[in-house]
């Protein structure tokens, strides 16, 4: 055992001298803290608590129903999460976000009315469906409160087929639809628009207003009034292209014509009349003749098949070249059906049927007063005439083309020789 002795434990505090906090010891300074922090408070809530509402008045919505119209036709409307179609024939409202519209190959024209601000049929915003389109309202939403500034709002997703986008609001608050398709995405601000959706590519033409095309990994392509623009699965238009779309291929006879045009013959048990390409006059020609028997018919000509469908274009013209050298029948024959040169569009039309326009060209004067020309005109022989018909669409509005299907330009009558060039059908 140690033989230290015990000592009697201190009376002495472990802290002699306890700390004192310092805020307490500056009864001003924490005065001051809380009466900053307090007023920090009441500015952070002054603040955003404004802000929050005023967000909340421009951000939210509520869902609108859309009208669908047939005009045309019968339409298939698929309802949210449902396999079974319903078939439209009359109008049908209510039809909510989720739905799928779907318009059958036969002839089929629909309306679907997406925002009114009224209680009557006028729309503020709407899209027109063609034969072969499909699409599915994804939403369409309106601000909550008179106050946002927003503008309404739809989204569709558009699989194929051909629309026509009305946004033009008026007055009233902007309407902007967004539009997803299998190669990309567009948005379309205030104006009408012409969309044309296939397995290739999306085509977007601005009648009037401005388009926004995206597609991942490339530059936004603004499409502007008088303007479209393409996409595919693997590309995006560097710019902007003129509306005017041509329906045509290889119109100035450059390309290899087995790719694109046809050549038949008729003629029965006579000599028959031949086409050629050749270049003339430093262009590019169909060259028709025929040398042979007199007072017998034949014909000789090309065609393309084109089968377009037009239903979102409001004009449609057809311009060629056309050189006469020689017709020994005067006229156009004793039906006005055998020009030198004659050009003409098969077509079907809204209705389904499938018909033809066409326009021939001839230099002699028919020989019998009792030999009427119709559909054709009179040109001078031996130099270029440039014809551009008036507007298909307006000139058949009774049997409104909804299809091209082909074209053909052919020599018919009994001798003749005769040209074409630069023919081209533009669509807008």
């Amino acid at each position: 055992m140690s033989s230290e002795p015990l000592r009697a434990p201190s009376s002495d505090p472990i802290w002699s001298n306890p700390p004192r906090h310092r805020l307490r010891e500056n009864p001003e300074r924490l005065a001051w803290i809380v009466l900053l922090t307090s007023f920090a408070i009441f500015v952070t809530l002054a603040v955003s608590i404004p802000l929050a509402i005023r967000h909340f008045i421009e951000v939210a919505t509520v869902k609108q129903a859309a009208v669908l119209d047939p005009t045309q036709g019968t339409v298939l409307l698929y309802p949210p999460r449902s396999l079974e179609p319903i078939a439209i024939t009359d109008l049908r409202d209510q039809v909510v976000e989720g739905s799928v519209i779907e318009a059958g190959d036969s002839p089929t024209q629909a309306t679907i009315r997406l925002i009114s601000e009224r209680n009557d049929d006028q729309s503020l915003g709407s899209v027109q469906i063609f034969s072969g389109t499909r699409l599915r309202i994804d939403y369409i939403r309106s601000p909550m409160f008179s106050m946002s500034s927003a503008p309404h709002r739809a989204q569709l997703t558009v699989e194929r087929g051909q629309l026509r986008v009305f946004t033009n609001s008026g007055e009233s608050r902007p309407f902007a639809v967004h539009l997803i398709t299998p190669h990309g995405e567009v948005d379309l601000a205030t104006g009408s628009y012409q969309i044309a959706v296939t397995d290739e590519q999306t085509n977007v033409t601005a009648s009037a207003g401005e388009a926004v095309m995206q597609k991942d990994g490339y530059a936004p392509l603004v499409v502007t009034s008088g303007l479209r623009g393409w996409m595919t699965a693997s590309a995006l238009a560097d710019a902007p292209l003129a509306a005017t779309e041509n329906l045509l291929r290889n119109g100035n006879f450059t390309e290899a014509m087995r790719d694109t045009w046809e050549s038949y013959v008729i003629a029965q048990n006579v000599t028959p009349g031949r086409v050629s390409i050749m270049e003339r006059d430093g262009r590019r020609v169909a060259y028709f003749i025929r040398q042979g028997e007199d007072n017998v018919p034949t014909e000789v000509g090309i065609r393309q098949y084109i089968g377009r469908d037009v239903n979102v274009y409001d004009s449609l013209i057809l311009q060629l070249d056309v050189k006469l050298l020689f017709q020994s029948l005067p006229g156009a024959g004793y039906l006005s059906s055998e020009y030198p040169l004659r050009v003409e569009i098969t077509y079907t039309d809204i209705y389904g049927k499938q018909l033809a326009w066409g326009h021939g060209f001839y230099y002699r004067d028919p020989e019998n007063e009792n030999w009427q020309i119709i559909n054709g005109e009179k040109i001078p022989p031996f130099t270029w005439y440039t014809y551009r018909s008036p507007n298909l669409m307006e000139l058949l509005k009774e049997t409104r083309p909804a299809r091209i299907d082909s074209i053909r330009i052919y020599a018919s009558g009994w001798n003749y020789q005769s040209m074409v060039s630069e023919v081209y059908l533009f669509a807008e």
